[in-house]
């Protein structure tokens, strides 16, 4: 038992495997094998049960959902006839991998729920196993195997039974990257990183030379201490202490990248640029397409008007075959005061977030984990009026193939046409605005 934190730190698990229940621990589920059932021609078969752990911490909860899944096949009477009210077509048929999906799904509700999983795994056992035990009174489900856990091979330092819950562990797994990169830890790097501490990428490599101050934390993730400021940690190093206390992996590195170290990024998987402008930035953007290197390019570009607080973000992609858009299109800034309308000093937490969480939607696209229909490489959201602008994409192909060449023009050729774009948007806007009383009907 010594093997796993878990079950030793929660009673009904290890009650399970000292009556000799094979138990395993696999991305988030329980899995207890080595279950007797009988099959439809009336013999006798092994399958196993499956079902999503409910933790507090590394304790095991009280079990959320009386569902039972089975793998391997489905249970029958003794002469191989179904057995009366136990299988459920319509609940849900979880996985915890390729070859850990459930065949069936039991759903039998005791008056209250299950106290915990012993109560649970037993119920069911009774029910499966004793059909399996009249044709042959030998079987039983406890082989005594040792444990089997990866719940400290993994990524996390806990278990993750978000994605079990939710059934998308087999969609997770696709987020498994060896090494993911981002540079420039300010807000909204900060938050790209709070978005990928929680998908099971293997390394999250950090780089930024600046120190966390005062100023970082009112637009960071989480909330900072007053030691935490008096610290005196860079920003790799701060963030590098907050998320391993969830995760292992997160690599700092207190340096910024140039032409010196550009080459530590030509191995991940994928890279993220969160950093302001300047020639370093040409420079890992060149050797990122040049070695068809995956990476995101972000800005953030406000300003304070009358109005208030205005301006847009733009997300940019870059994948293998597909980057001649931005060169061509220049729609990535180099220079400050030069074309930088997507960098400037005025930063506001909720628009770093978005930012940041805009990138992370189109990387998970990119690795299927969402369904993507529009494949866009290129995204532009204006705050003055919330339009979401989405380009270079199957919408782009589309018209191009329909024959009509205005609008790809119009937005294609270079930054200006999309930023006359959304100036239009915004002046629509503004006549709608001016067109309101202040009771809010339009005149």
């Amino acid at each position: 038992m010594s093997g796993s934190r878990l079950v030793r730190n929660s009673p009904d698990l290890a009650r399970l495997v000292q009556d000799g229940f094979a138990v395993r621990i696999v991305n988030g589920f329980l899995v207890v094998d080595d279950i007797p059932y009988v099959d439809d021609a009336a013999q006798v078969q092994w399958g196993s049960f499956l079902c999503p752990l409910d933790l507090s911490g590394t304790t095991a909860a009280r079990p959320t959902t009386h569902v039972m899944c089975f793998v391997g096949g489905v249970p029958r009477e003794r002469n191989g006839q179904p057995i009366k009210d136990l299988v459920n077509d319509s609940v849900e048929k979880w996985s915890a991998s390729a070859d850990i999906t459930a065949a069936c799904g039991f759903s039998q509700k005791p008056e209250g729920g299950y106290v915990d999983f012993y109560e649970k795994v037993t119920y069911y056992t009774a029910m499966v196993i004793s059909p399996a035990q009249a044709v042959d009174p030998s079987v039983n489900p406890y082989t005594y195997k040792p444990i089997e856990s990866d719940e400290d091979d993994g990524v996390f330092l806990y278990v993750d039974t978000f994605s079990s819950r939710a059934g998308i562990t087999e969609l997770n797994d696709l987020l498994a990257l060896e090494k993911v990169v981002i540079v420039g830890l300010g807000g909204t790097g900060a938050h790209l990183l709070d978005a990928l501490a929680k998908t099971p990428a293997l390394t999250v490599h950090l780089y930024d030379s600046d120190f966390y101050r005062t100023h970082n934390a009112f637009r960071a993730p989480g909330a900072a201490s007053l030691e935490d400021l008096q610290a005196g940690l860079t920003k790799v190093e701060y963030y590098t202490r907050m998320y391993s206390v969830m995760r292992r992996g997160i690599v700092p590195h207190p340096v910024n990248v140039t032409a010196d170290n550009v080459s530590e990024l030509l191995d991940a998987g994928f890279v993220f640029l969160a950093m302001d402008t300047g020639p370093d930035k040409k420079t890992i953007v060149d050797a990122l397409t040049q070695h068809g290197i995956p990476f995101i390019d972000s800005g953030v570009g406000l300003s304070k008007d009358a109005n208030g607080i205005a301006g847009q973000v733009r997300i940019t992609t870059s994948t293998p075959g597909r980057s001649a858009h931005i060169t061509r299109d220049e729609l990535i800034s180099y220079f400050a005061g030069e074309d930088a309308e997507y960098d400037t000093n005025l930063q506001v937490d909720e628009i770093n977030a978005l930012t940041a969480n805009l990138a992370i939607i189109r990387y998970k696209k990119i690795l299927t984990f969402y369904a993507d229909i529009e494949n866009e490489h290129h995204t532009v959201f204006v705050v003055n009026s919330g339009d979401l602008h989405h380009r270079y994409g199957v919408s782009d192909l589309v018209r191009c193939e329909d024959g009509d060449q205005h609008e790809v023009a119009e937005h294609d050729d270079d930054l200006e046409g999309l930023i006359d774009h959304v100036i239009q948007v915004e002046a629509i806007h503004e006549e709608r605005v001016a067109d309101t009383d202040v009771d809010g009907d339009v005149a």
